[in-house]
């Protein structure tokens, strides 16, 4: 199993300094961080996608990935995720292929639903758009213009008809990758397995990751895939130190405080109580066995992916480094996780998989 790092870009002020950072100061230690993970053996660095959010500087991954690939040679530069719904799929594979030719054929998109009123009301124009509509639509287009750069009709639906439409320039690589990533139903499990592309599962709860990996599978090969070729992989917010009291008393704090702030700002998570609940739920649960956060010891950390690696057979696993602690202390985290927890579990589902 691969090792990967991902960021969604939050600007939160440091747990223990008490500063907060400059959104230049948040977009160089982003680019920092991706520099540092290749230099720790990271096979791949994701960012996020926001837009509309002052909390947040992502709102161009292709430019921060670019800074990224200029100073790397090796790392895979993904997204996490791409809100293709509400994206044109026509400058998605312009701005992507022009980042495959500029890293000489690296980038991986991963293409989702996302869930965020500010960005849709920014980018289309609608607080609740069908994003399941919307992501089937855009990422046909986005396939077929990724495939062949040739587009010679295609009708108007969310975005007007395209006819003769060349796209440039041609990615590096024959076929880019493009994910879809899966957190609350089987509906995007479903269609990235019809179209035998890989899938990203995630959510709060590490079981229902295996589910949706089973899942995954079966529809893979049920669609006339070959098995082999499908391709899994899921994602951790992670948070490792020596001293396990402090590090679970340090970032209990940070999440409640982060998940009250989100929900000022998050539709998805106001609908249904999800805010209240995640907290009624209580950190215990959320960081427990079965839970997305792992927050420990190195050993600690380890255990919990090698078992997660048992459950799903997935192929790549991205380690979520926002954790309130600000540029150095997340680079120290990154150091103990190249350090102490990679080659535990490298070594485990290497023989796993033998």
């Amino acid at each position: 199993m691969e090792l990967g790092i991902n960021t969604l870009g939050g600007v939160s002020t440091d747990r223990r300094t008490g500063q907060t950072p400059t959104e230049h100061e948040r977009l160089a230690s982003i680019v920092t961080q991706g520099v540092l993970a290749e230099r720790l053996g990271f096979e791949a660095f994701s960012v996020g996608e926001h837009h509309g959010d002052p909390h947040f500087v992502t709102s161009a991954p292709p430019v921060i990935l670019a800074a990224i690939a200029a100073q790397t040679e090796r790392l895979r530069l993904m997204t996490g995720v791409t809100l293709l719904p509400l994206l044109d799929p026509v400058r998605v594979a312009e701005d992507y292929a022009t980042l495959d030719v500029l890293s000489g054929g690296r980038v991986e998109i991963v293409a989702g639903k996302g869930n965020f009123a500010n960005a849709s009301r920014l980018l289309i124009g609608q607080d609740d758009p069908d994003r399941g509509t919307l992501l089937r639509e855009h990422l046909d287009l986005l396939l077929e213009i990724l495939r062949t750069g040739h587009i010679p009709a295609w009708p108007a639906t969310s975005r007007p008809a395209l006819s003769d439409a060349h796209v440039t320039p041609r990615p590096v690589q024959p076929q880019l990758p493009v994910w879809l990533g899966a957190t609350r139903n089987v509906d995007s499990v479903e269609l990235a397995a019809g179209k035998g592309l890989p899938v990203l599962v995630a959510g709060f709860r590490a079981g229902t990751y295996a589910d949706f990996a089973d899942h995954y599978r079966e529809a893979f090969a049920a669609a006339g895939h070959d098995p082999s070729r499908a391709r899994v992989a899921s994602l951790s917010t992670v948070v490792v130190d020596h001293d396990e009291a402090r590090v679970r008393r340090e970032y209990r704090a940070y999440w409640e405080q982060t998940v009250n702030a989100a929900a000022q700002r998050n539709q998805g998570l106001r609908q249904d109580n999800r805010a209240q609940r995640l907290l009624d739920q209580g950190f215990d649960e959320l960081t427990g066995p079965t839970g997305q956060i792992l927050v420990g010891t190195p050993e600690y950390v380890a255990e919990r992916l090698i078992g997660m690696h048992q459950d799903l057979r997935h192929d790549l696993h991205f380690l979520q480094i926002d954790n309130g602690l600000g540029a150095a202390g997340t680079e120290e985290i990154m150091h103990l996780i190249a350090e102490e927890v990679a080659p535990l579990v490298r070594k485990e589902t290497a023989l796993s998989a033998a």
